[in-house]
């Protein structure tokens, strides 16, 4: 079998166990299944300083501002539930503070961001 990301899969017509590489050593653990995430690091150090995020890197948004102290955009009004802590600019998807974590949702958040980028230029 190939090694994949530190663990060699076991089992001859199914996934019985994996060996893993941990700081005590390799370790093999029986498990029948395996989920992979991919995207769990949100990578948004290449953002503007501007654009507030969480501890983590997730980016806030709405009513997760008022982590950072932030109740109104603009000087006058409650940022739209998707907008960032910058005016007009909104996030949606993994990347996402409290977000879902799925593509399903990531999709529908982004629909919903559209209609916010539309009233949001309405206001001009």
């Amino acid at each position: 079998m190939i090694e994949q990301a530190g663990g060699v899969p076991r089992g001859d017509t199914r996934l019985e166990a994996l060996t893993l590489r941990t700081p005590n050593g390799d370790e093999e653990r029986k498990t029948s299944s395996v989920f992979i995430f991919i995207g769990a690091l949100p990578k948004t150090d290449w953002l503007p300083k501007e654009v507030l995020c969480d501890a983590k890197g997730f980016v806030l948004a709405g009513p997760d501002l008022k982590q950072k102290g932030i109740n109104k955009v603009d000087g006058e009004r409650d940022p739209y539930l998707l907008e960032t802590s910058v005016p007009g600019i909104f996030v949606a998807g993994d990347v996402r503070h409290g977000s879902v974590k799925r593509a399903a949702s990531a999709v529908g958040e982004g629909s919903i961001a559209i209609q916010f980028v539309h009233q949001y230029l309405a206001g001009f």
